[in-house]
């Protein structure tokens, strides 16, 4: 079996062959690769090269995941043969070939796979690359998802508070009051919890239906929820379907990104010192916090307390990681805050890490693509800024890092000593040819370095184009969107439809209800829920369609 070809020593091989060293030149090209011919010019041994990719490449046993030799090259074009090592014993035993290099395999136990691709030339060359896929015990992490995140059914939140209280809330909502209340969450109840408004876009323009976030030990320490502290409640401002989130959280996790879970709930509010009964508020998705739990579930207890920095355009500034200085207080803020909102150790006031990775990324003018991509890798993984810049441009949203410095998280995990990319907050366009491998449009950052540099260098805009072509063959695509849209659009409509209605199809309560909350904001037509679901599917095949055509014809090269 023939040995991968290694580009610097091959580049070595040329090099002694220029300077008079032809005969031991072709010998070292013999034994590194046993094929090659002492005659034939090295070039043709390093124009195959593979490229493995994964969807997803980490999660929870029973791991279903995708593979693709997208992007793997050939002289004379695509290899002639592919094959895979999909168990990690060290064997091709798959041979997609027929599949074009596509392949697919279902992890049972947990565990860290190596998986690794061979393709083959049409003269019998061979290249290989390889990936890891971890896959996790569902009992390491410390919350049950899978309990209280259920999507297979939408399940009731009852709060309860006084009428004075529910006043205070609505006085002026930006402040974000929070009281004192109770509330039933699954049939389990919770005394003195706190209950208080979230959001600021979502806040200031949705009308009745506010986004609401229950604070379990505000007012009792140590009071959890099945080890949970906070429930965010989201309202899917402007989106009649109330599906977009939710689908592109889930399209993230298939992208083996470190995703929010994400369910439906029902929400009902009463005010107890009234003889009103408890008023359906709306349906909620349930998104997952980004906390210490999270990072425990995704990088392990011991990475659990590193430095967690929010990007927030409208609370402390966008974080562009452009280098500023040496200290945080050289970066700009908004509303006299520290630049860079951390949500983990900020009583430590350090924000050396941060302004490390900005130095790396936008401080320094590198020698060569490679001494950029060696230092950048030794600071943040790229792999995962990759995915996630696939299923963004996938969705064809707008509000997220290069155009607004916006809703992500940056995780600097102890362990590794790496920056890892966390998305929050999602969102959807509606361009279906929005450009692949450039920004167009109005950008409220004045630069994005991290985006410029690393869709310069050549290996990370094949790596990012195969994950485009991996979400729109198989995720992003009219029949997948179509299934799923489709069973979650008929789990959550008897419930949107119950009572007076979800409050952002019909604004304001009744009673005490109906003078606090006016319909004023993005109020959307009951027909559009009927129908936008589908909508959601034939963009989706419509986007990939487009990025199959793209792929086809538009130039990678930087």
């Amino acid at each position: 079996m023939s040995q991968p070809c290694n580009r610097r020593a091959l580049y070595r091989i040329v090099e002694l062959a220029s300077i008079g060293g032809f005969v031991l030149a072709s010998i070292i090209l013999a034994i590194w690769n046993p094929r090659a011919s002492p005659g034939l010019p090295a070039e043709a041994a390093t124009s195959l090269e593979a490229l493995a990719s994964a969807m997803p490449n980490q999660g929870w046993a029973p791991l279903q995941v995708t593979f693709s030799a997208f992007g793997s090259l050939a002289g004379s074009g695509a290899p002639t043969r592919y094959e895979w090592d999909l168990d990690g014993n060290g064997i091709f035993d798959t041979d997609a070939t027929a599949q074009g290099g596509y392949a697919a395999y279902t992890y049972a136990k947990p565990g860290i796979y190596r998986v690794a691709l061979r393709v083959t030339d049409a003269q019998g060359y061979t290249a290989a690359d390889s990936l890891t896929v971890t896959v996790r015990h569902p009992a390491s992490s410390p919350v049950d998802y899978w309990t209280i995140f259920d999507d297979t059914t939408v399940r009731r939140v009852d709060v309860t508070l006084t009428q004075a209280d529910w006043v205070r809330l609505w006085e002026n909502p930006e402040t974000k009051l929070q009281v004192r209340a109770d509330a039933v969450i699954f049939g389990e109840r919770l005394e003195d919890v706190g209950f208080k408004m979230r959001g600021q876009f979502s806040l200031r323009e949705s009308g009745a239906k506010k986004p609401w976030e229950i604070d379990t030990d505000a007012f009792v320490p140590g009071q959890e929820f099945h080890n949970l502290k906070q429930l965010l409640f989201i309202n899917n401002i402007g989106d009649p379907t109330l599906l977009r989130e939710k689908l592109a959280y889930d399209m993230l996790r298939f992208a083996g990104v470190p995703a929010s879970h994400v369910c439906f709930v029902e929400l009902w509010i009463d005010l107890e010192d009234d003889d009103a009964p408890a008023e359906f508020w709306g349906v909620y998705t349930l998104v997952e916090r980004i906390d210490r739990k999270y990072l425990a579930s995704r990088f392990g207890q011991d990475s659990k307390g590193g430095n967690l920095y929010k990007a927030s355009h409208a609370q402390r500034g966008p974080m562009d990681l452009i280098y500023y200085g040496p200290d945080i207080s050289d970066y700009p803020t908004q509303g006299g805050s520290v630049a860079y909102g951390k949500v983990t150790n900020e009583e430590a006031n350090d924000y050396s890490d941060i302004v490390e990775l900005c130095y790396v990324i936008d401080g320094v003018s590198y020698a060569s693509p490679e001494a950029f991509t060696q230092a950048l890798e030794a600071h943040f993984n790229v792999d995962g800024f990759l995915r996630y810049m696939a299923v963004q441009v996938a969705l064809a949203n707008w509000d997220y890092y290069p155009n607004t410095g916006n809703n992500y998280y940056l995780f600097h995990d102890p362990v590794t000593d790496r920056f890892e990319w966390l998305p929050w907050d999602q969102t959807w366009g509606e361009d279906a040819r929005q450009p692949l491998f450039s920004l167009d449009g109005f950008r409220l950052v004045e630069r994005a370095p991290l985006y410029d540099r690393v869709f310069e260098v050549d290996r990370y805009r094949r790596q990012y184009a195969a994950y485009l072509d991996l979400l729109s063959r198989h995720w992003f695509t009219y029949e997948n969107l179509y299934t799923q849209a489709a069973g979650y659009h008929t789990l959550i409509a008897p419930y949107v439809t119950q009572g007076t209605g979800d409050k952002m199809f019909s604004g304001a309560g009744s009673g005490l209800f109906g003078g606090i909350g006016s319909p004023e904001g993005m109020l959307v037509s009951p027909g559009d829920f009927e129908t936008g679901w589908m909508r959601l599917a034939e963009f989706a095949g419509e986007r990939g369609a487009y990025i199959q055509e793209a792929l086809l014809t538009e130039s990678w090269t930087p």
